[in-house]
């Protein structure tokens, strides 16, 4: 089952009983990407990732992160990311 959510800088969703912190949403070397804290079980860590990467989340499932836009003059920074358990 996917499910598909778009988040902004500061939010914390859950996937599957994991909590990611969104943390900041920009750029690194000149590509768009996104900084997230990964909490489960007691153990936390921070991880950057660009568009298309993911990460299996412990116990829970994979967190694919499909589109990162960043702030500009008009939209606040966002980014769509794909849940699956």
């Amino acid at each position: 089952m996917e499910e598909r959510v778009t988040v902004r800088q500061g939010m914390q969703p859950n996937f599957g009983g994991v909590l990611v912190g969104i943390v900041k949403i920009g750029f690194t070397g000149g590509a768009p990407a996104i900084q997230v804290w990964i909490r489960a079980g007691g153990q936390e860590r921070k991880q950057a990732f660009r568009e298309g990467q993911s990460v299996v989340l412990p116990g829970a499932g994979t967190l694919r992160f499909d589109s990162i836009r960043p702030a500009d003059g008009e939209r606040t920074a966002s980014a769509d990311l794909t849940y699956a358990s």
